[in-house]
């Protein structure tokens, strides 16, 4: 039992309740559940394409080994998939896990958002899934906190949802599906200026369209032909991003700006701002607006999620890289109900008890909204 719970010295982290930054929600009904939230003519308008019947998964190659990326023992009953029943997620991951917050970021709306829909259809399919997730999740629970998905082909819409969510305390982030044009574009200029107006983190996550679907991002080098190749180069798109972000200036731009990479990993951040560390010190002149070390950026403008956790044979050595990117930028997450989902208990447990807590309660309070304890 305390090789699963760790030690009583860890157990005491759980005090306050942990804060799971990652957690996916899927509508009971499909794109049928977002029905009730959008104009009567754009209801009509998918009907009539039957869009309820349109599965937009990944290719075969793609597809899973084992045939689902959710978990069968998280389904909530017979013929349902996990994920669908928020009263089914508090029984069976709030309370065993004692969350005390949840962040709920939806997958499906994400790739409906981002390349699956037109860009008029995908304004409109965000603000019915997240009106629908608001009235239907958060209304069950006080420890649901939501980031709102939005339409990233179109910057100006995805602006308006913002302000749209905004005000709303339960809003805690903003959910920006990826497309392939990098976060330090000024095609993002509108976003951040919302973002930051409303003290909102950007978060960016994998929709499970990339290498698959034109306007999605690419990995580098060609397509990937496995389902495990795949998933190691997802990695690829949140390097390209923090690289963008920074060397264009975003974080002198808006300096109130946060950004939370979610299910990339952590350790890959390492190399990377290393890296741009060393040509910014020998090339800072194509960059003069870059005014300070990549690192120092990311130190206060930047965190990452712990899952999925690479576990080195040696845990030592886990815990001499988490040093290396900084405990105080690492949040814990879940990704329940997904198949390899990281559960409070089990994870991180190599760890001092102080940094552990940090990862597990604190931290996720310096990016995400959140009330002030």
């Amino acid at each position: 039992m305390d090789a699963i719970l760790g030690t009583k010295e860890n157990q005491d982290v759980f005090r306050d309740g942990v804060i799971d930054c990652d957690v996916h929600p899927l509508p009971a009904e499909g794109i049928k559940s977002f029905y009730p939230y959008m104009p009567d003519a754009w209801k009509q308008r998918f009907i009539r394409k039957r869009a309820d019947t349109i599965k937009g998964g990944l290719t075969l190659r793609y597809a899973h080994p084992n045939g689902t990326i959710v978990r069968d023992d998280a389904a909530p009953g017979a013929g349902q998939a996990a994920g669908t029943d928020p009263a089914f997620a508090v029984t069976d991951h709030l309370d065993p896990n004692d969350i005390s917050i949840c962040v709920l970021n939806s997958l499906d709306s994400a790739r409906l958002c981002s390349v699956h829909a037109s860009v008029d259809e995908s304004i409109v399919l965000a603000s019915a899934a997240n009106d629908y997730y608001i009235d239907t999740w958060l209304a069950t629970d006080e420890r649901f906190a939501y980031a709102p998905v939005l339409p990233s082909q179109d910057p100006l819409a995805a602006a308006a949802e913002i302000r749209r969510m905004g005000n709303n305390p339960r809003v805690v982030a903003v959910a920006v599906p990826p497309i392939s044009i990098l976060m330090g574009n000024r095609y993002w200029w509108p976003v951040f200026d919302a973002a930051q107006d409303f003290d909102l983190p950007i978060l960016l996550h994998v929709s499970g369209s990339e290498a698959i679907y034109n306007g999605a991002p690419l990995p580098a080098g060609g397509a990937p032909d496995t389902y495990i190749e795949r998933y190691v180069t997802l990695g690829q798109g949140a390097e390209a991003n923090l690289n963008s972000m920074i060397m264009n200036g975003i974080f002198e731009r808006y300096p109130r700006l946060k950004v939370l990479f979610v299910e990339y990993g952590f350790l890959w951040p390492i190399p990377v701002m290393l890296r741009m560390d060393r040509l910014w010190r020998g090339l800072r002149h194509e960059v003069p607006w870059v005014k300070k070390s990549p690192i120092d950026y990311v130190a206060e403008h930047v965190w990452f999620t712990t899952q999925p956790i690479e576990e080195p044979r040696d845990p030592r050595d886990l815990e001499r890289l988490i040093k290396m990117l900084g405990v105080e930028n690492l949040c814990f997450s879940t990704d329940y109900p997904h198949w390899d989902n990281d559960m409070p208990m089990q994870s991180l447990n190599m760890l001092q008890a102080a940094d552990r807590d940090r990862i597990m309660r604190t931290n996720a309070r310096s990016v995400l909204r959140l009330p002030t304890e």
